[in-house]
């Protein structure tokens, strides 16, 4: 029997990417895409702002007509998707999910945006592109998680492949059977370590690659090549999420596929660094309100035994201390925020911070994991010189499902970061971003667009796609790029 005619995985993921359009997307899954969309420019911008993107732009010279953000240089559709991926995710600052250890927008848009660009597609269909993105994204992640992490593999690179196909065949408008092939090739396209987490100048590559190869996985099905249909259940889940009841899990992936969205599922950050340092920094916030850090005697953190594993402690490097809960609470505590910006070298060696880390605890309480990772809880303790002793617990860092950010909240996120490069350019990428659906483009017109964008200046009065005016827009930076710059907290 052909596996055409076996309802496989794949088969119901191809169903899902073909049929799902703007018109059956619920309003508020449209509105929290365009807010991950300029959430991840946000994080790409801070990226940028840390010189992240220069090794990479060395590494792939040929010039090509995809914008790479924050910069004016511009690369094949390939390249930059690599790039612009592996920037976003580089300061770990970008949008993410518990219930899979990742990071589905830096794994999503970079390549649905570039290929929207390319093909000329409009706002409508890009935005219900990144949707069934994140949704294979988060439904193969739940399924996988944490037992893949467990098993030495990143999530964020693994997911990457065929969550990015499933973007890319919605743009190609694929039929059924071929965005089924689509994602089954795209299962052998993904590769990450969790081991590469300790070299956070290079792990973000592994990212891009992936990305790239989800992209090549759905140009390739379209040109009619196949995959294994039956890969999920033979290969991808047995091998990243061990091995037991796959046809269960496969049957939980589907599970009211394209009537239960789980986009909502995903936070978004206020601090730097890896999402485990989250909670702890806001706990030890909350236990230290009003109380001068001088007073400190000792600092007890208590996490979860997962969260535990991904620490770094104590980081040798300003790219290990992106995952230490001791260095990130000093560092807010030292000066005031836990910015991207400030996980640096010189904050690493500054006399406060090394006297507080040297005073702070971090252990795994397996009492912790009750729930995990419905919750991903911290309980941080403070004791005072004067022996008095300050506690705080709770459940949910800032910016997670139950503990959102406002839409105010990533606006200003995205204008503190984006500003510095883009001066006052960027309250028009902003309203592009947040119109993105839009019947009609918000005055983006082809006259507005920059020589080598594609688009010839002039050649005509209407307005253009916005994805297209974005690609344009997000690779004219109005300000030469730095990588000296300092961020104040969004």
């Amino acid at each position: 029997m052909s596996q055409d005619n076996v309802d496989t995985l794949a088969v119901q993921l191809g169903r899902f990417i073909a049929h799902s359009r703007h018109g059956s997307l619920p309003a508020d899954v449209a509105d929290a895409v365009k807010l991950r969309v300029l959430d991840v420019l946000a994080a790409a911008c801070s990226g940028v702002l840390a010189g992240h993107h220069e090794r990479l732009l060395r590494l792939l010279p040929d010039e090509g007509a995809r914008g790479i953000w924050g910069t004016p240089v511009r690369r094949s559709l390939r390249d930059a998707v690599i790039v612009n991926s592996a920037v976003s995710h580089s300061t770990y600052f970008e949008d993410g999910s518990r219930y899979t250890g990742g990071h589905p927008s830096s794994a999503v848009i970079p390549a649905a945006m570039a290929l929207a660009a390319a093909r000329g597609a409009d706002g409508q269909l890009l935005v219900a592109a990144i949707a069934n993105g994140y949704e294979v994204f988060l439904r193969l992640g739940r399924a996988i998680y944490p037992a893949t992490v467990r098993r030495g593999f990143q999530s964020t690179a693994i997911l990457a492949a065929p969550a990015t196909a499933a973007a890319a065949a919605t743009l190609l408008d694929l039929p059924p059977a071929r965005a089924a092939h689509a994602v089954a090739i795209a299962c052998s396209q993904g590769a990450g370590l969790k081991a590469a987490l300790k070299s956070a100048d290079s792990q973000p590559l592994q990212v891009g690659r992936s990305c790239e190869g989800g992209l090549l996985a759905a140009l390739y099905a379209a040109q009619g090549v196949t995959g294994a249909l039956d890969i999920f259940e033979t290969g991808f889940l047995p091998a990243f999420g061990g091995a037991g009841d796959e046809a269960g899990k496969g049957r939980e992936v589907a599970r009211q596929l394209g009537e239960r969205w789980s986009i909502a599922e995903t936070y978004m950050k206020t601090h730097g660094g890896c999402r485990g340092n989250h909670a702890p920094i806001d706990a030890a916030a909350a236990a230290m309100r009003g109380v001068d850090p001088g007073a400190i005697a000792h600092i007890d953190v208590k996490v979860d035994t997962v969260t535990r594993a991904a620490a770094i402690e104590p980081p040798r490097n300003a790219d290990q201390a992106q995952f230490s809960i001791a260095f990130s609470i000093a560092a807010m505590l030292v000066a005031g925020d836990a910015a991207p910006a400030r996980y640096t070298r010189a904050m690493l060696d500054d006399e406060g911070v090394r006297a507080l880390m040297a005073r702070t605890s971090v252990i795994a309480d397996p009492a912790l994991d009750a729930g995990y990772p419905d919750r991903r809880p911290a309980l941080v303790t403070v004791t005072l010189r004067d022996g008095r002793v300050l506690c705080h617990a709770l459940d949910h860092a800032r910016g997670e499902p139950e503990n959102p950010l406002s839409r105010n909240d990533i606006v200003r996120k995205f204008d503190l970061l984006a500003a510095p490069l883009y001066s006052t350019e960027h309250a028009r990428i902003r309203d592009a971003v947040l119109d993105l659906d839009a019947d009609g483009p918000p005055g983006l017109a082809r006259t507005d667009v920059p020589l080598g964008s594609g688009m010839a200046r002039g050649s005509s009065s209407h307005a253009m796609p916005v994805p297209v005016a974005l690609d344009a827009l997000l690779s004219t930076p109005a300000a030469p790029v730095s990588s000296t710059f300092t961020a104040t907290n969004p």
